[in-house]
């Protein structure tokens, strides 16, 4: 019996195979332990449920790249950015802070997920040493286990969440012996490495990846939409902008200037109506840094620091 939930896990990201259509770029955050602290009844199972979450992504994330049919960003990338933003594990499951750290790094969509059921049940009968047994007492064991996920696929330009799946697996035995003295039962009984538990984990998870696959290839591939200001701006037409890398920028992206122009409030709420701002021209991206680029302007009025660049419109 396969038993993955005890491994650390490290993980790359599945490069896209030569003539596909480009594939969906993911990241798979840590989930929720919510129903992990209830749900085992067993006077001998222990497991260290605080890294249950955290398991289940990685299991998830391998049997993605496994199947091939996704992009998925390296964990090491994501914690560094959570350490880079000040920010903890627990503020993952955050769909607005899961929005940001998604267009930091560039992905398609955010995969959220939260262990829903995480159940344990094993009624133990015999065991008692009888004065005329020979050989070690055995025990029999009546187990069911059950683990539920559910996930939530997230847009990282609008935090909406844009589709649910929902995984599960089930496994009922009866009369299972143990030798309580043979340390290779260990596993069964006191053992954080439980390999029924595992192998439930590893059957939600089989059936939550083909779901969330066949959700994936609905959606479209993500634009991102840049906005930024103007830092430098020189007479030959070279401009520095404040946006790079990590807001989605690439080389050969044009993007437009636009002149800052009057802001219409609302008189009663301040709320900011409208801005007639003037279209000075267009950039066509050249260089990219991770928080900064250089473009080349193209237009017939010269630009002023502090002038705004923004996305051009898709035509549909």
């Amino acid at each position: 019996m396969r038993s993955t939930l005890r491994l650390p896990l490290l993980f790359v990201a599945s490069i896209t195979a030569w003539g596909q259509a480009p594939q969906h770029r993911v990241a798979v955050f840590d989930f929720d332990n919510a129903a992990v602290q209830g749900g085992i009844t067993s006077p001998f199972f222990r497991t260290n449920t605080a890294d249950v979450g955290k398991a289940a992504a990685d299991l998830l994330i391998a049997k993605l790249v496994q199947d091939g049919n996704v992009r998925v960003i390296e964990r090491n990338a994501i914690d560094k950015l959570l350490s880079e933003q000040n920010l903890s594990n627990s503020d993952r499951s955050d769909p607005q802070t899961a929005a940001k750290l998604g267009r930091v790094l560039g992905v398609d969509v955010i995969i959220l997920g939260s262990i829903t059921r995480y159940d344990y049940l094993d009624k133990t009968t015999g065991g008692g040493a009888h004065p005329f047994m020979v050989g070690p007492p055995k025990m029999k064991h009546d187990i069911s286990a059950e683990v539920g996920i559910s996930t939530r696929l997230v847009s990282p330009d609008s935090a909406e969440v844009l589709a649910v799946s929902q995984g599960s697996g089930k496994i009922n035995r009866k009369g299972v012996k143990v030798n309580i003295y043979d340390s290779n039962s260990s596993s069964l009984t006191g053992n954080a490495n439980n390999p029924i538990i595992n192998e439930c984990m590893d059957k939600a998870i089989v059936e939550l990846a083909t779901q969330l696959e066949q959700e994936l290839v609905k959606l479209p591939h993500r634009e991102p939409v840049i906005e930024g200001l103007v830092a430098d701006a020189s007479d030959s037409g070279r401009l520095v902008l404040n946006v790079g890398a990590h807001d989605g920028l690439k080389p050969g992206d044009h993007l437009q200037v636009w002149r800052a122009g009057k802001e219409i409030r609302d008189p009663v709420t301040g709320k900011l109506l409208l801005r007639d701002d003037k279209l000075l021209g267009e950039a066509i991206v050249t260089t990219v840094d991770d928080n900064f680029a250089i473009a080349r302007y193209q237009g017939s009025e010269s630009v002023q620091v502090r002038d705004l660049v923004k996305s051009t419109p898709q035509q549909h």
